[in-house]
């Protein structure tokens, strides 16, 4: 039955082991999620253009499946309904902290991944997709451009 589902089935131990492999397989997804948010909204900040920035990281040794996946939800993030929301990464990454802790294993990553899902959820974005998290960098960097007279370039 659950070759079907997949391409590649893997056993990874008794019951509730696949929850758990969930989770960590989930927690990188995230973590390139955030990552690929930064780096693309820096590129632009910087004057590339969002689909020459995104050829480029598609093409290079970044250029995970989740990458191209993702593409036309980070490129035309308006046109694209959400395929897992902000809320439901809060969820996931509070499963995965809870079973760090747990486990007795330092989460930075998951931790910080947390801090920037919750900021863009308080500023709205909870029902969009997780892509949005670039979008709430965009605001959030237009917004620091205001406060310092400087579009957000930061000296730059």
């Amino acid at each position: 039955m659950l070759a079907h589902l997949s391409h590649r089935v893997v056993h990874v131990g008794p019951a509730g082991t696949g929850a758990t492999i969930k989770l960590a397989v989930n927690g990188i997804v995230h973590a390139l999620n955030q990552a690929l948010s930064e780096a693309l909204v820096v590129a632009e900040a910087a004057g590339v253009d969002r689909s020459t920035a995104y050829d480029v990281f598609a093409a290079s040794v970044a250029g995970a499946p989740f990458v191209g996946y993702k593409r036309a939800a980070f490129e035309d993030p308006d046109g694209v309904p959400p395929a897992f929301t902000l809320d439901l990464v809060g969820k996931d990454l509070d499963l995965l902290l809870a079973l760090a802790a747990r486990v007795g294993v330092p989460a930075a990553q998951a931790t910080a991944n947390r801090a920037a899902v919750a900021g863009a959820v308080d500023a709205g974005f909870g029902d969009r997709d997780m892509s949005a998290i670039a979008e709430h960098l965009r605001n959030r960097r237009l917004s620091v451009g205001r406060r310092t007279g400087n579009g957000g370039r930061n000296g730059m």
